[in-house]
């Protein structure tokens, strides 16, 4: 608080003591500095950052069949000089920049810059020429190429397009078209089950799939048809032909992956739930062999996946001979009606059952692999000569039973109340 008064007083001194001169000195300041403002009008500069360059007679030089490449938009700074009322008075549209490219040919290429300005002003432009590339305009053909995009429902899958061109015209600087690899049109399948068809716009791309600036693509818009077909996963069936060497079979059969997913019009893949392959011949076959597998597909119907061909192992040995012994207990009556029961007379004393089979087949059979059955499905009481029926899911070359037959009572069950 204090400081502040002392400040105040000594200001207070200063207009207090010699008034009138001071103030006579502070009116000649103003004075003067308005007569050399005014009268005098000092030269000053000013300078304008980003003024755009007028690009002349393009139109003509495309018809002599050239082209800018690169940039197209110029600008440059420009500062002037002149008198202050001069300058205060010039803004940038005021100043006309212009490079004429009439006469330049293929290739980099200094044009010159030419300045409009008032004429009361002097200028300085940086840079004072343009460095603009010319290319000679070309016109090639084009494959055009349907791409999908978006993710349809599960169970579909586009099919090939069907478009009207083949091929377009694509115009621009031969350096741009030479990076053209082709003409692309994209339909998009998201979440969508309806076929398309329709016009698509095409775009120019390189062979990395970006497009490519600065050409002309003729035809903008290209007719397509595109069915969305169904997907579905089917049985390989296998087909073989030829026998193997005599004394040999077919131990093993595994075809991998035993599924493909097959690709088709809606109304042909429905109905199918395999695909048969072409036959495979065992003929002379001796050992373990893999083979791919040629599968013959319905006509419209293709793989989805044709990258997973199937492939099937097949195992061919030596065929072999084991007998397995049973007792009469084996047997399983199957059958037998409500009340009876059966009994076999003149039993052997065992039951021999004889099976030929490839050795790793033989190797691995247990004797519970083999039940022995006897059908008495609507037979009465008495005897009857039946035929024992050996039963497996082994795959065997042949399998028979010694004997073939049994001799079988039914009768009536005894009434244990009686």
């Amino acid at each position: 608080m204090n400081d502040f008064v002392k400040n105040f007083m000594e200001k207070s001194r200063f207009f207090s003591r010699n008034t009138t001169p001071k103030i006579i000195s502070i009116i000649f300041a103003l004075v003067m500095w308005l007569y050399v403002m005014g009268e005098v009008n000092p030269e000053m500069s000013k300078e304008f950052a980003g003024v755009n360059v007028q690009l002349l007679n393009v139109e003509t030089l495309r018809q002599s069949g050239l082209a800018i490449i690169g940039q197209e938009d110029f600008t440059v700074s420009v500062k002037i000089n002149g008198r202050r009322n001069d300058v205060y008075t010039i803004r940038p549209q005021d100043i006309t920049i212009s490079a004429d490219l009439r006469g330049f040919e293929k290739g980099v290429n200094s044009v010159p810059l030419k300045v409009n300005a008032p004429a009361s002003i002097k200028y300085d432009i940086y840079p004072n020429e343009l460095k603009i590339s010319l290319d000679e305009v070309v016109k090639q053909q084009k494959p055009v190429e349907i791409v999908t995009t978006g993710i349809p429902p599960e169970g579909f899958d586009p099919a090939e397009a069907e478009v009207a061109l083949t091929e377009v015209i694509v115009e621009g600087p031969a350096s741009f078209v030479a990076k053209v690899e082709k003409v692309i049109g994209e339909v998009n399948f998201d979440n969508k089950v309806d076929d398309f068809s329709g016009k698509v716009p095409l775009q120019a791309v390189n062979q990395e799939g970006k497009p490519v600036n600065g050409v002309d693509v003729k035809t903008k818009y290209v007719d397509v048809n595109l069915p969305l077909y169904s997907v579905k996963e089917v049985k390989v069936a296998l087909e073989m032909t030829g026998p193997p060497l005599e004394g040999y079979d077919i131990s093993s059969v595994a075809v991998r992956p035993d599924v493909v997913t097959i690709k088709g019009p809606r109304d042909l893949v429905k109905d199918i739930s395999e695909v048969k392959s072409k036959p495979i011949s065992i003929e002379g076959l001796v050992g373990s062999v893999e083979r791919p597998v040629e599968l013959i597909l319905p006509q419209g119907i293709t793989l989805y996946l044709s990258d997973k061909t199937p492939v099937v192992s097949i195992a061919v040995e030596k065929i072999e001979t084991r007998e397995i012994s049973y007792e009469k207990e084996s047997i399983l009556i199957d059958n037998l009606g409500n009340k009876l029961e059966a009994t076999i007379e003149n039993e052997p004393e065992k039951i021999l059952v004889r099976v030929e089979a490839p050795q790793s087949v033989l190797n691995e059979l247990d004797r519970n692999d083999i039940q022995l059955h006897v059908n008495v499905k609507d037979i009465g009481e008495g005897r009857h000569n039946l035929r024992i029926i050996p039963i497996t899911e082994k795959i065997l070359r042949s399998i028979s039973v010694t004997p073939e037959r049994l001799e079988i009572v039914i009768k009536q069950e005894k009434d244990t109340n009686q």
